[in-house]
Order: structure tokens, then C-alpha cells, then sequence
């Protein structure tokens, strides 16, 4: 192998994540470990004079390990994906196999003492591991890539989408955002047949075919997409009508009741009791919320609530007397 051939090798094993040691690359390419130490002095140089092309990469010796490495100071450090790969297994969108991908994709730049780290946490974490029942996210890549493609673009689609009951509808959508939540993505949208549609969310593991339309979204539907992106992050995926709720929390943690109802506002706390209200859209989902708490939360007004979900838990209670 020539010199220049050598040292692009060098630098390959480098970016890869592996450490390089003069003696034993002297001993492969067959030459004295003078011409290595050069064609690492090389690689030094060439990182310092391309800034602009490789950032804050570093050749590095490492005296403990005897080894010379890349120092991506930019890149993700192994706690950092480490925290990644958690919140990618919280969130239950991929299968075994789509995950071990993911975390070998994300992991191939770190050092081996790291990858290795990273194998074992694979195997350890994914012994109990399920995915949620959406469908498989394969297809979620390619048409969360596309809806985002054609919201830039301000287009509109014709989907067909299966609804919770499994009947197949055709809709004519104005797409605003993707977002993600409790274990599924969303696509928000306007209908286009509608007028003054409210945002409406589907979720996109149920869309069975999209289509885009010729029609660009009109300047409202623009305006809507501004304002609900500002929010986007900040609601749980239930729609209905917005109302300002009142209850009081009698649990261990607030702060857990405070994170469900991110536009929560304490009114008064003590020892005991925390009273919270808080604006939401008003939905099925937000009992659904309130009476996961279970004894904890204490519903005090609008009325209407109130008479929900003394329904509710009365249909409950009965169901378990029969």
C-alpha cells in the first residue's frame, strides 16, 4: 500500500472510533513506526488546517491506553447518547431489531471501551423491552419525512385514514406539524372540506395511503400552523373545547401533576393539599388524565366537568356491584 492510500486508511480506522498505535500499525503496513508517527503528524496537521471542514476534531494520544484517537469535543459524549437511547426505549415507536439499528448508528463513532458499554446496555434493557402496538415505524420514516417535506412546502394531501373503529375515510388535510406523543406520532391538520376547521390530530401509524393535492394551504391555514406550533409541545394529543379546570391534589408529587398540565397554575398550597387549574382542551382524554390519579385528585369546577366524571366513576362503581 502507498503512502497516500496509508494514511487515508489511518484516518478511516480514526473516524470510526478506533485507536491507532504506531508499533502495531508499523508491524501491518510493513514499514518502520518513524513513517506511522509521520503519517500521524500528517493527520494533525490536515485536522488543523481544515477547521471549516472537520470542526473541533483532535488527534489525541492516549498515554493510559498507549493509543491515538479522535477527540470529537462537537460530538455526542457516551453520557449524552446514553440519555438518548433511554428516551428512545421510553418511547416504545421501535421494534428489537429497529432499535439495535438505531443504537449501532448512533454508538459507531464511540470508542470500543464505549460501544462495548453500549452492547451490554443493549442487552440488559431490551430482555423486557415491548413495543407499543402502532405499526411499524419503518413506514413511520418515510411518511413523517414526506408530511414535513410538504408542510415546508404548504402543501395539502388527501389521505385515507383508518379510524379508531377501523372504518376507512378518505380526508382532504391541510397539514400543520408532526409531533409525538405518548407512544405515537401525530399529524395536525385543518380539513380542507371544512370551513374554519379546527386542528385536528390523526395519528399517522393509522394512515393507510396519502396523497398531495394541487391546492396550496390558504394564508389562514398559514396563520393556524403559527399558532399551533407554539403550543405544540405543551398539550397532550386530545382535542375538545378549551376550558379552565379547577381540582386539588392530595398526592405525593405535584410536580408529576404539574407536567401532565403544563399550563397548570398552583392557586394555593399547604402540608396536605394543592389546589391547581388549569386551561385545556376539554376531551374524554383529560378525564382520562384526572382519573388516573385516582383518590388524589379532587375535581371542583367548571360544573360540567364535574358532572362528567360523577358519570363517570358512578358507570365505574357499577360495573363493579354487578
Amino acid at each position: 500500500m502507498d503512502k497516500k492510500n496509508r494514511i487515508l486508511a489511518i484516518l478511516y480506522r480514526l473516524f470510526w472510533g478506533k485507536g491507532i498505535t504506531a508499533s502495531v500499525l508499523a508491524e501491518e503496513y510493513q514499514v518502520s513506526e518513524k513513517s506511522i508517527l509521520r503519517d500521524i503528524s500528517i493527520i494533525r496537521s490536515f485536522l488543523a488546517d481544515n477547521r471549516n471542514l472537520v470542526g473541533n476534531l483532535e488527534l489525541e494520544y492516549d498515554r493510559k491506553r498507549n493509543v491515538y484517537r479522535l477527540n470529537r469535543s462537537d460530538g455526542l459524549q457516551e453520557r449524552e447518547l446514553l440519555t438518548i437511547l433511554k428516551i428512545l426505549l421510553g418511547s416504545r415507536v421501535f421494534t428489537k431489531e429497529e432499535l439495535k439499528g438505531l443504537i449501532g448508528k448512533l454508538t459507531a463513532y464511540s470508542n470500543p471501551e464505549d460501544q462495548k458499554m453500549f452492547q451490554n446496555f443493549w442487552k440488559n434493557e431490551m430482555e423486557y423491552y415491548s413495543q407499543a402496538s402502532a405499526k411499524g415505524s419503518t413506514h413511520l420514516y418515510e411518511l413523517i419525512w414526506q408530511l414535513e417535506t410538504w408542510i415546508k412546502e404548504g402543501r395539502s394531501i388527501e389521505a385515507t385514514y383508518k379510524k379508531l373503529n377501523g372504518k376507512l375515510v378518505e380526508r382532504w388535510l391541510y397539514p400543520i406539524a408532526v409531533a409525538f406523543s405518548g407512544f405515537y406520532f401525530y399529524l395536525l391538520a385543518c380539513r380542507g372540506d371544512m370551513e374554519n376547521s379546527a386542528v385536528i390530530y390523526y395519528r399517522i401509524d393509522r394512515i393507510e395511503q396519502i396523497r398531495i393535492k394541487k391546492e396550496k394551504v390558504p394564508i389562514e391555514i398559514e396563520e393556524k400552523r403559527h399558532l399551533e406550533r407554539a403550543r405544540l409541545y405543551n398539550q397532550k394529543m386530545f382535542m375538545g373545547e378549551y376550558m379552565k379546570i379547577r381540582f386539588v391534589y392530595t398526592g405525593p408529587s405535584v410536580e408529576a401533576i404539574l407536567d401532565r398540565f403544563p399550563t397548570a397554575d398552583i392557586v394555593s398550597q399547604d402540608e396536605q393539599r394543592t389546589e391547581i387549574t388549569a386551561m385545556v382542551e376539554y376531551s374524554r382524554g383529560t378525564m382520562m388524565e384526572l382519573l388516573s390519579q385516582g383518590k388524589w385528585i379532587k375535581v371542583l369546577g367548571p360544573e360540567k366537568l364535574l358532572d362528567d366524571m360523577r358519570a363517570e366513576v358512578g358507570s365505574m362503581k357499577q360495573m363493579y356491584e354487578e
